[in-house]
């Protein structure tokens, strides 16, 4: 089971750390990279998770594997941490919780547009430059297609909702029209 507020503290206490080391983008993708290492490899998640490895098999082998890899050893330390607390089931919450404490940080947003077909640069352009003035903040948009919307799209901010679809437009069209 997540538990978003476990995984917010320890995002925040690495966050902490990358500050003060200066090491917040290597910090988060050495976390990423993890995170995508443990979605692809079942071995390696069994590994994480299985009760019949020991703490110290775990560290040792986790710690083997992400020094190959070139992972920073404040991080290394910090798996170490949460397979010490048993809390290396929350590794993907915790990588979440990290990207936004940083994107909180730096004043970034994510935002995702949901449009019926691929819309241009151009246009995302013209979008994220919209949805950056309406929020005050950068936002970082990523791209869906749904030919179920007909035509326009959605942009959803954090937990704002701007419907511009021709669905939406049709079905508040009807509602007026039974009124």
């Amino acid at each position: 089971m997540i538990n978003t507020t476990l995984a917010k503290r320890y995002a925040k206490a690495l966050v902490a750390i990358g500050t003060e080391q200066n090491a917040l983008e290597k910090y988060g993708q050495d976390l990423a990279n993890l995170v995508q290492m443990v979605e692809v490899s079942k071995d390696f998640r069994e590994l994480l998770v299985n009760p019949v490895f020991t703490k110290d098999d775990k560290k040792k082998i986790t710690g083997q594997i992400l020094e190959q890899t070139g992972t920073d050893r404040m991080v290394i330390n910090f798996v170490n941490v949460l397979i010490d607390r048993k809390r290396i089931d929350q590794l993907g919450a915790i990588e979440e919780a990290y990207r936004e404490e940083v994107d909180k940080i730096r004043g970034i947003t994510r935002g995702e547009v949901t449009s019926a077909e691929t819309i241009t640069e151009e246009e995302l352009d013209r979008v994220t430059e919209a949805l950056s003035t309406i929020t005050g903040k950068q936002v970082l948009v990523t791209t869906k297609v749904d030919p179920y919307l007909v035509g326009g799209l959605v942009a959803r901010v954090g937990d704002m909702v701007f419907d511009g679809t021709i669905r939406t437009q049709l079905n508040q069209l009807k509602e007026s029209l039974k009124g």
